[in-house]
């Protein structure tokens, strides 16, 4: 019986039961031995739930790093991404773990830090991810100019020449590069040059299609395997059920990577509309002095596969899970973005015709208003997004995921 290792992000809701989805595959059909490690977070119950294996790594991330690796991640003031001795001390207890497990492969999408001790352990490494912000993205042109960085000036210049500007400069940025350097030539390692580097595994599959993409070739060592996103355990709750209907149903979402200024912004213009909102966002409301709107309905985290069908449309930021549930709901959606890349994701919808992206800061109630009505009249749209929905049925992300790994790693392989 052959081992994998999964590490994903803990703290990430989408990242690890995007994990879970694919080891629970290759665990029932496979016959893998699966073992997961991960620095904490809410979201480590997805993984023990599933009854796999986990291994805490150290150092263990307290909820004010998690806080700022999220603003890291969002572009926004008080982020800190990982110093060279946090990717060193990680480096070290991933290297131990490796040498303990000997996995045939490590699975991953975001955790920074195994980029480079699975390389210094020689291990193969697998990469899980969105096409956004991949060189073979940026090379094919298909990077728009991020709405939160559309400011000042920089708003008078054409879309266009931006959006050209982007897409040359995406393959050749170094944001967060020095670190993870230093750290590689710790570990013997030759260092990354471009920041697209670090998103890149031996082998690297693309959770998306190339009919929505636009992108049908990839490199080598790159392949579309299709949608994963969460499908958490339970049932639609009886509260849901007994919503009344006299209203259109608006199902809003931010995930676990939400900014909370912008989260309540929006629910409080949501509370102005006139509509019935179900919203799983109590998570990000605790501690927050805020009142809820009487037609918003707050909740813990929700299956959203089985709730989102439910809506006429979804409210959302642009976290490819989130998405890719609403995609394959077939509910059109208003995205907002909170960093670049989530960006991308709404914009691959948008150009189907099937979601309208608003800007992370700024939007009004009548903007709001208008784009939830466009989406959710039109009969254009409504139609596409089934069209959608069928297509991505056609592409079951966590079986060829696990397929892909069984062909290559499996000791059971022919």
């Amino acid at each position: 019986m052959s081992t994998l290792l999964f590490a994903p992000v803990t703290w990430n809701i989408a990242e690890t039961s995007r994990m879970v989805e694919i080891a629970k595959v290759c665990r029932d059909q496979f016959a893998f031995d699966c073992h997961f490690m991960g620095y904490g977070g809410d979201f480590v119950h997805l993984i023990t739930d599933a009854g796999f294996a986990y291994h805490p790594q150290q150092p263990q991330l307290t909820p004010q790093r998690i806080q700022e690796l999220w603003k890291a991640d969002r572009g926004e003031r008080g982020g800190k991404m990982f110093t060279p001795q946090e990717l060193i001390e990680r480096g070290n207890s991933e290297l131990a773990l490796i040498a303990d497990l000997q996995p045939a492969a490590v699975v991953m999408g975001f955790t920074l830090s195994m980029y480079i001790s699975a390389r210094a352990a020689r291990v193969p490494l697998v990469v899980v991810c969105p096409l956004a912000f991949t060189r073979p993205f940026f090379e094919a042109g298909l990077g728009t100019w991020p709405a939160q960085y559309d400011v000042g000036p920089l708003r008078l210049i054409p879309s266009g020449w931006k959006d050209r500007f982007l897409n040359w400069a995406g393959p050749r940025l170094k944001l967060w590069v020095r670190p993870f350097n230093q750290t590689a030539t710790h570990f013997g390692l030759a260092p990354f040059k471009y920041t697209v580097d670090l998103f890149a595994g031996d082998q690297t599959l693309v959770t998306h299609i190339p009919q929505l993409t636009g992108l049908h070739n990839l490199p080598p060592n790159w392949q579309y395997v299709g949608p994963i996103f969460a499908r958490l355990e339970g049932e639609i709750p009886t509260e849901i059920e007994q919503l009344p209907r006299d209203k259109p149903l608006v199902y809003f979402a931010m995930g676990s990577s939400a900014n909370q200024d912008v989260l309540v912004h929006i629910m409080q213009l949501l509370g102005e509309l006139p509509y019935t909102v179900i919203a799983p966002i109590k998570a990000h409301l605790r501690g927050v002095a805020v009142a809820v709107p009487p037609n918003v309905h707050t909740f813990d985290w929700l299956p959203a596969h089985k709730v989102n069908p439910l809506a006429e449309v979804a409210v959302i930021h642009g976290g490819e899970g989130t998405v890719q549930t609403a995609c394959a709901s077939g509910t059109p959606f208003v995205g907002i973005g909170l960093q670049p890349e989530q960006d991308w994701n709404i914009e691959f919808m948008a150009r189907q015709g099937t979601a309208v992206r608003l800007p992370k800061y700024g939007v009004t109630r009548d903007q709001l208003h208008q784009a939830i009505e466009h989406l959710r009249l039109d009969p254009q749209v409504r139609q596409r997004a089934q069209e959608i929905q069928a297509l991505m049925a056609d592409w079951p992300g966590a079986i060829n995921t696990a397929t892909f790994l069984a062909e290559r790693y499996s000791s059971e392989k022919n």
